[in-house]
């Protein structure tokens, strides 16, 4: 995963007024293993652990906390992109932005 999800979590963090260490310490997990999964890519179940600690959704920790709408049309597709993460709800939306 990209550094922004480690900037996102760290941002998190200080909004809860917690360490990277708490953080670790609430997952029930070592800091080391945070930071490796942090600075890798991490499994879907580490994500959906670092996301419950914080008290926020997968979706809006990889979106960096921009607004997304939930996922429950038929279609969602998720790019990342030089850092930068787009969700996007239909076909028509992700052909849109592959041409721009």
């Amino acid at each position: 995963m990209d550094k922004s999800l480690s900037n996102r979590v760290k941002e998190l963090c200080s909004k809860h007024g917690i360490t990277l260490k708490q953080l670790a310490e609430t997952m029930g997990i070592k800091p080391e293993s945070l930071s490796r999964a942090l600075g890798g890519n991490p499994h879907l179940s580490t994500m959906k652990n670092i996301a419950n600690a914080l008290g926020v959704g997968v979706a809006e920790l990889l979106t960096g906390g921009r607004s997304y709408e939930p996922l429950t049309s038929e279609f969602t597709a998720m790019v990342v992109e030089e850092g930068k993460t787009y969700l996007f709800h239909s076909k028509s939306e992700l052909k849109d932005w592959i041409n721009q």
